[in-house]
């Protein structure tokens, strides 16, 4: 494996079986080891997993109202959360939910308001307003001229209501153990996200108190070094549960890179994994480091599930994986 790193400076192999920066960043520019878990190998028999969409009304309509994705390995397991990237949806991430499930986890990938601009276009330089929108789409409070979604389409309000179906269609998941009379139990979820979905993930670790986030391509929270104003105060969640992924051609990579360090996560060991590989132009590597864009190896395998699969670990792993 160690032939197949570039190292920036110098560095020592980690847990994620690529190398972890000493001194600095490490690209990756290989493709990722052959012994990650394959998306539905794990187990004997074949994984619960629901594709639905929530109830709506007249009086309180869910817009938008995608589908959402639900799977789960056995009761005991953490949620992870999923955030999909602006004007993406849960269907566009099938692969890295199959190794997440594949991993142990219980796996809902949420459609939530992530239509329309993107949180960096829409506050640039506005230090507070990233922090402004972002909570107005976790919980309806705080509406203003950049984001007025209401409590009804909020994301705790979503996945609320999307614990409750999936309690009732499968109720020896134990989906209920996420939420009580007081709210969400975010100490029992691991929340992730690709772009503006990572940021949205971010932000909940920063005000809440999380087993850990993963974010991808994410967050784009900081423009010509003014950051997101929370970003300037530790968050709920220690930066020793945060870990991210980026690639060089990302067309966001310096805006991540600074997000990252604003945020703690560049304090050893460094949770900044960097890969350098030929995704296409910076749009498509913003694209193809989680989405089903990803490119795959010759037996089908996305290359970066082995990545994924390590970045889950850190946050869970359990002792054995058996389906349900």
């Amino acid at each position: 494996m160690a032939r197949n790193l570039k190292w920036v400076r110098r560095a020592s192999l980690g847990v994620f079986g690529v190398a972890i920066a000493t001194a600095a960043i490490v690209v990756l520019v290989t493709a990722v080891a052959p012994h990650a878990p394959t998306l539905d190998t794990v187990g004997t028999s074949a994984p619960w997993r629901s594709h639905f969409r929530l109830a709506t009304s007249a009086t309180d309509p869910i817009v938008p109202n995608a589908d959402n994705y639900a799977s789960r390995t056995t009761p005991s397991s953490p949620l992870l959360l999923f955030l999909a990237a602006t004007r993406h949806r849960p269907s566009d991430y099938r692969e890295f939910l199959r190794v997440a499930r594949a991993g142990g986890y219980h796996v809902l990938a949420l459609d939530y308001w992530n239509r329309g601009l993107s949180v960096q276009k829409t506050c640039g330089t506005d230090a507070r307003c990233y922090g402004a929108v972002q909570r107005n789409r976790l919980d309806g409070s705080r509406p203003g001229m950049f984001s007025a979604v209401n409590p009804a389409n909020s994301i705790v309000t979503r996945l609320t209501s999307a614990l409750a179906r999936l309690q009732t269609k499968d109720p020896g998941g134990e989906w209920s153990r996420f939420v009580d009379a007081s709210g969400i139990r975010w100490n029992r979820i691991v929340v992730a996200g690709h772009s503006q979905g990572g940021g949205e993930a971010a932000y909940i670790a920063h005000i809440h108190r999380v087993r850990g986030a993963l974010m991808f391509s994410s967050p784009v929270d900081s423009d010509h070094d003014i950051h997101a104003a929370w970003m300037a105060h530790p968050g709920a969640t220690p930066a020793s549960r945060l870990y991210g992924l980026v690639d060089t051609g990302d067309m966001f990579y310096r805006r991540v890179l600074a997000s990252w360090q604003a945020m703690g996560m560049n304090a050893l060991p460094s949770h900044e994994i960097v890969t350098h590989r030929r995704l296409g132009g910076p749009d498509a590597s913003h694209l193809r480091d989680i989405t089903d864009e990803s490119p795959v190896a010759p037996d089908g395998t996305p290359v970066f599930a082995a990545t994924w699969a390590r970045m889950l670990a850190q946050l869970y792993s359990p002792p054995s994986v058996t389906h349900p």
